[in-house]
C-alpha cells in the first residue's frame, strides 16, 4: 500500500480499517475500507472506499484549483444518485474521501462483462443519471466529467455518478452564468464546442457528455471512435454516428430521439435536462416520470439554495446601487 503504516494507525482510530487497493489515479490512490465503529455485535463491518490524494504527488494548479473545487463540492452535494461522501480526513499533505462502495464496480465493468444494456434498463439508468446532473445544474455546478468509468452500479442495480476531480460552480458575481475555457473531461466524451477552443457553456457539455453514455450503454461502443482532433470534430459537427447494425433495429424510435438531440452539436438546440426527462423514451415507463421522496426532497433542497443564492445576489445588488447613489449625491454637492 501507498499509505503509511502511521496513516493506517491515524484511520483505524478513527474507526476505517484499509483493505486491498481497487484503483489508481494520476495523484490518487483508492481502496476497499471496512467501516469498524458502525459495526453492532454479530454484523459484518459496512464496506467503504477511501480515494487518497497525495498533493505532493500533484501538480500546482490540481492542488490550488481542482482540489479545493472538489472538496467543495463533495461535502455539499446529496443526491440519491450521487455516490454518498461519508467523510473527509487531511493528514501529512494527504486527502482521504470515504464514499459508498459500489459493489458492481463501473459501467465499463458492467458492459465488459455482460455486453449492451437492455434499453428498458438503460432507461432507468439514465433517468437516474440525468436526475443527478438536474440537481447539479440547479446548483449552478457542472460536472464537466461525465463518461462510462464515473458511473458507478450498485448492488442493487442503480447508478450512481462519481468523480467531482473537474467540477466547479458555473455562476460568478451576482449569480451570473460564467464559461469554462479550460479543456477538461475525456476525449470520448467531450463536446464539440470544448475541441473548438473557445471559452463554453460548461452545463451543455455536460448533455453531450451523458448522450455519449447513452450511446455507449446501448452500442457497447463509443460514436466518435477517430481519436484526431479534426476528425472527430468534424464527425461530431457533421453528426456522423451511427448504432451497429446489429444493435440498431432492437432500438426504439424514441430512445434514438433522446440520443439524437443529446447529441446535437449546435448547443442552442441540444436538449436540457428537463427535456430528457420529460422525453418519450421515459414516458414509455409512466412510474419514471414521478419522482420518488428522496428525489424530490434532493431537488427542492438544490432549488432552495439557488433561491437563496438569487436572494443574496439581489440583495448585494440594492446595497451596492445605495453605496454608488450616496457617493455620487456627495459628489454632486461638493
Amino acid at each position: 500500500m501507498n499509505v503509511a503504516n502511521s496513516e493506517e494507525n491515524a484511520l483505524l482510530s478513527r474507526g476505517y480499517k484499509l483493505l486491498n487497493q481497487v484503483g489508481e489515479g494520476s495523484y490518487s490512490t483508492v481502496y476497499l475500507v471496512e467501516r469498524l465503529k458502525d459495526t453492532t455485535e454479530g454484523s459484518k463491518p459496512r464496506s467503504l472506499v477511501c480515494k487518497v490524494i497525495d498533493t505532493k504527488k500533484a501538480s500546482t494548479s490540481f492542488v490550488t484549483k481542482f482540489l479545493p473545487r472538489e472538496i467543495d463540492i463533495l461535502v455539499n452535494v446529496s443526491h440519491p444518485h450521487i455516490v454518498q461522501v461519508s467523510a473527509i480526513f487531511q493528514r501529512l499533505g494527504k486527502y482521504f474521501i470515504f464514499m459508498r462502495h459500489a459493489e458492481m464496480g463501473d459501467l465499463i465493468d458492467h458492459l465488459v462483462k455482460n455486453g449492451p444494456v437492455l434499453e428498458d434498463r438503460a432507461r432507468v439508468w439514465h433517468r437516474q443519471l440525468t436526475l443527478a446532473l438536474q440537481y447539479l445544474h440547479e446548483l449552478a455546478i457542472a460536472h464537466r466529467d461525465i463518461k462510462c468509468e464515473n458511473i458507478l452500479i450498485t448492488i442493487n442495480f442503480n447508478a450512481k455518478l462519481a468523480d467531482f476531480g473537474f467540477s466547479r460552480y458555473t455562476n460568478g458575481p451576482k449569480e451570473k452564468p460564467i464559461l469554462s475555457s479550460t479543456y477538461c473531461g475525456s476525449v470520448s466524451y467531450i463536446a464539440p464546442e470544448i475541441i473548438r477552443g473557445k471559452p463554453y457553456a460548461p452545463l451543455a457539455t455536460d448533455i453531450w457528455s451523458l448522450g455519449v453514455v447513452l450511446f455507449v450503454m446501448l452500442n457497447n461502443s463509443i460514436p466518435f471512435p477517430d481519436k484526431r482532433t479534426k476528425r472527430m470534430y468534424k464527425d461530431q459537427t457533421t453528426r456522423n454516428w451511427r448504432f451497429r447494425a446489429k444493435i440498431e433495429p432492437a432500438l426504439s424510435e424514441q430512445v434514438k430521439e433522446v440520443v439524437r438531440n443529446m447529441l446535437e452539436p449546435d448547443v442552442k438546440r441540444r436538449w436540457k435536462v428537463e427535456q430528457v426527462l420529460k422525453s418519450r423514451w421515459i414516458a414509455m415507463e409512466p412510474s419514471l416520470l414521478r419522482l420518488n421522496s428522496d428525489e424530490e426532497m434532493a431537488l427542492n433542497s438544490a432549488r432552495e439554495k439557488n433561491r437563496k443564492l438569487e436572494l443574496d445576489a439581489l440583495k448585494s445588488e440594492e446595497v451596492n446601487g445605495k453605496k454608488t447613489s450616496t457617493n455620487q449625491r456627495k459628489n454632486v454637492g461638493s
